[in-house]
This record gives C-alpha cells, structure tokens and sequence, in this order.
C-alpha cells in the first residue's frame, strides 16, 4: 500500500528525525488504561544498517520524550521485530491528532540521523496509515508483543473485521493481554498488534482462544496464512 502523498515527508521527518544526541537512553513501558476512542494511527517498519543496529535503538528510545509532550498521541510503541528489523506503530483519536504529530516537535529533530542508519528507507514502503477496527487495553508494564499481518482472500474482507472484533471480547478474559489493537491497512490487509510483560504472557496468548480462532479460521477467510505470519517483538519504549 502506498502511503499517501502529504504523509510522506511529514511522517518522514516525524518518526525517523529523532536526535540520538537530544535525549538518554529510557524506557517507558507502562500502560494506562486507556479511555481514549483510537481510530487511526501509522505503522512504520525499518531496517537497520549493517552495524547501527544499537544505535537504531538508541535513534528510537530519543523520540520517546517529545512524544509524551503530544497529548493527542494516544498511544506510541517502539519496537524491534528481530536483529536488524525495528518499527513504530502509534494511534490517534482524529485526524487533526495525526496531523498535529506529524508537525509537532519530534519533526524538527535531525533527519540526518535516519539517512545514516536505516538501509534503503522508502516512505511508500515503510510508513503505512491505518484505520483501527477494535481495541482492548489493561494496566500494566509490556516488554514483549506480537504483530501480525494477513491478507483476507477476494470476497472475504468483512469476515476478517468481523472476527477482529469478536477478538477483542475474547483477550478480555486474558489478564496477561496488556494491550491488543486490531487495524486495516488497506481493503484486504489487517493486522494484530499486542503486548505482554513477560514472555509467560505472550505464550498464554498463543494457546489462548484468540490464536486458536485465528488458526481455525485462516484457511476460510485468510490468503495463504502461515504461522510464520505472527512474528515475536521486543517492545523498546512505549507512551
């Protein structure tokens, strides 16, 4: 899916100028329980470059106190999905959030960070706009996560919002289940974004009702989804 053409550089600048030099290392990684109406928010994927991989780590943990300064940012995770591979996944109530993310502080940190370590970084690749479908949130400290992304097959795109949102009623009976967001990135692309404190939480989940919903199901509403498809994050910094 290409991101739209005002994102572009403004999503660009946003979430990939973060000054390493402007702020230390800190992790915040406690969750509130959320009272705010989610419907939109941005996933961003990036790879490091051969050897920046920490200081990739770093460049993400800098934007984490601009963002907690952005009240209309409701929610922002930083995170690594394996040794070179780092996203962003954030959400906002409204459009005007967004937008005021976008042109916020964090955009006028340094670019020339990212240009120097992220490999082959292209905005209508890596930055995608989403629309949330269902959310489920509980107080307590995430480390650790899942993301998921699937492809309904033709004809098949409601039943996957339809069982995205019967997930959400069923990680309420997973007290491990920190935060759980359901969200569509295009008319056939979903995803599932979660987050745990421990890893005993995580593996719950994966024996838990939703996974085994999810596997039921994918071969009637799901185009060629694989188990590799629910790939294990770390969560680095979260608002």
């Amino acid at each position: 899916m290409k991101t739209r053409t005002p994102f572009k550089l403004a999503i660009f600048v946003l979430l990939l100028g973060f000054s390493i030099q402007l702020f230390p290392k800190t992790k915040n990684s406690s969750i509130m329980t959320n009272t705010k109406k989610e419907t939109i928010g941005l996933l961003v994927t990036m790879k490091a470059k051969a050897g920046k991989a920490e200081a990739v780590k770093d460049f993400l943990f800098s934007g984490l106190p601009l963002v907690l300064q952005e009240p209309e940012t409701v929610s922002w995770f930083a995170f690594q999905i394996d040794k070179n591979t780092f996203g962003i996944y954030d959400t906002f109530e409204v459009e005007a959030g967004r937008q005021a993310h976008l042109k916020g502080e964090v955009a006028k940190a340094l670019l020339a960070n990212a240009d120097s370590l992220l490999e082959n970084f292209d905005v209508n690749v890596g930055i995608e706009p989403v629309n949330m479908i269902a959310s489920n949130h509980k107080p307590g400290t995430q480390n650790k996560g899942l993301l998921v992304i699937m492809n309904a097959k033709a004809g098949n795109s409601e039943a996957v919002e339809r069982f995205l949102k019967v997930g959400k009623q069923l990680v309420d009976d997973e007290p491990e289940t920190l935060s759980w967001y359901a969200f569509k990135l295009d008319d056939t692309t979903y995803a599932i974004f979660d987050t745990f404190a421990e890893d005993s939480g995580r593996d719950a989940h994966l024996k838990g009702k939703v996974a085994a919903a999810l596997m039921e199901n994918a071969p009637v509403i799901l185009k060629d989804f694989e188990a590799t498809a629910i790939q294990k994050i770390d969560i680095l910094a979260s608002k």
